[in-house]
């Protein structure tokens, strides 16, 4: 039974580090993956940070981020990093995890070696509510009438008086 149980976590274990960790996971438990080989799937975001042998882009994965370090042969396959109103390529990242990393500062970040794009980025459309535009509008009409109304009573109190 004893037996069992440790074949059991040892399948489960490698289950874990062989499946897509996500980047909260890797923030939250970094003792746990530091120096070992992760996978992580999420949103190229920000703007390229440019070094030495390579560049760093940050993947953005269920609202948390972390940098990641890329040779110079992957930039050309990267197209769109996300921003306001801009959703960027949707990627998977095959690299080595690092809770500080000696080669930069000291920081949290994956050194990738295998870089795939699953979506292209695209410009995000912006739907405007009608409800909206009927309450702006109205607001801009009920300031033009207060404004009018204002101007209105002090001309009548700058006039001259008989």
């Amino acid at each position: 039974m004893k037996i069992l149980r440790l074949i059991l976590f040892g399948l489960l274990a490698l289950w874990g580090i062989s499946s897509s960790q996500t980047v909260s996971a890797l923030i939250n438990n970094p003792e746990m993956f530091d120096g070992k080989t992760v996978v992580v799937k999420g949103e190229l975001i920000g703007d390229i940070i440019n070094g030495r042998n390579g560049f760093c882009v940050n993947i953005l994965d269920s609202g948390k981020a972390i940098g990641v370090w890329f040779s110079e042969s992957e930039r050309e396959k990267i197209e769109v990093l996300g921003r306001y109103g801009v959703k960027g390529d949707f990627v998977r990242i095959k690299g080595v995890f690092y809770k500080n990393c000696a080669q930069h500062t000291g920081d949290m970040d994956i050194h990738a070696g295998f870089l795939e794009i699953l979506e292209r980025g695209r410009k995000k459309d912006e739907d405007v509510p009608v409800e909206k535009v009927v309450f702006a509008f109205s607001l801009g009409i009920v300031s033009l009438a207060a404004i009018g109304i204002l101007h209105l009573l002090y001309r009548r109190e700058s006039l001259p008086r008989d």
